[in-house]
């Protein structure tokens, strides 16, 4: 009887220290979120904060709150032509997206679902493009640009956002595709849909969460990019925002409070856009990301 009940203790201490102990690392865990969130949201809170002071309050106590919140530096950062320099990237952002999607899709669905002689080589070399830095292309593709006739075009800035985001996303999607149940494929079949009907009708449907986290992870990539804006665009009026955000600084040399409104106007795109789609990228990567 003795054995029993000091069996029963021991198991009974046992479940206790590990509920203990799932509950220090819960709270370590918790902890650690918080900490990380206040690193990240930080400096976005104190550019925010500080865009609504006078020059002389940003230098003088840029560490508290606007004692007058003087809303016309937004409105001066719009009249400076923050607006035009928004419409450029929308508009490269939202074409090199939907192609980049369009081709990824289709690419992660032949490489996920048929089988055909060299599927792998074609995979590999599409992922190698991840190991090529957009640095060492630049040369080369002003070559590209200048014999195409499209330098100082929306399309120097499209084309090779579209090509560097192309691996990525195919590799993201394919891993996603790769853990779908094809019941649902063979179904279509049988009903007599075509491939691209079992594509469009059945797939694309299926994909909508991994597609929502890849449109807004290479939506973030186009919408931030600076090197080849730099380096294909000349003229002032097709100028992306992070080109334009460094032209804007530059005139405003003594007007930092401005500057940071326009740096937090900037940001608000990508803000709305990932509120708009968190659910569905979330889910996206938390499926994606564990399929082989």
């Amino acid at each position: 009887m003795s054995l029993v009940s000091t069996s029963e203790s021991v198991r009974a201490d046992y479940f206790q220290r590990s509920a203990r102990a799932r509950q220090w690392s819960r709270f370590f865990a918790y902890l650690l979120f918080i900490i990380l969130t206040i690193v990240a949201l930080y400096p976005l809170i104190w550019v925010a904060t500080n865009s609504f002071k006078t020059d002389l309050q940003l230098f003088e106590h840029s560490w508290s709150l606007p004692k007058e919140w003087h809303w016309e530096n937004y409105a001066r950062a719009w009249k400076f032509g923050i607006a035009k320099y928004i419409l450029n990237s929308v508009i490269v952002t939202v074409i090199a997206v939907l192609i980049n999607i369009a081709i990824s899709m289709m690419a992660a669905f032949a490489l996920a679902r048929y089988q055909f002689r060299g599927r792998n080589l074609l995979l590999y070399f599409i992922l190698g493009g991840l190991m090529l830095a957009p640095e060492v292309s630049l040369i080369p593709l002003f070559r590209i640009l200048t014999t195409l006739k499209i330098y100082d075009t929306y399309l120097a800035m499209i084309l090779p956002n579209v090509a560097f985001g192309l691996p990525f996303t195919t590799f993201l999607i394919r891993s996603y595709m790769l853990g779908l149940p094809r019941d649902y494929e063979e179904a279509a079949v049988i009903d007599g849909a075509s491939p691209l009907g079992v594509f469009w009708h059945v797939i694309v449907p299926l994909c909508r969460p991994i597609l929502a986290s890849a449109m807004l992870l290479d939506a973030m990539r186009v919408w931030n990019e600076f090197m080849f804006a730099l380096t294909f665009i000349v003229s002032d009026n097709l100028k992306t925002m992070p080109l334009g955000l460094m032209s804007f600084a530059g005139a405003l040399r003594e007007q930092w409070t401005v500057v940071m409104a326009g740096i937090i106007i900037s940001a608000i795109p990508m803000i709305v856009l990932y509120l708009l789609t968190q659910k569905q990228f979330i889910r996206g990567l938390a499926a994606g990301g564990i399929k082989g």
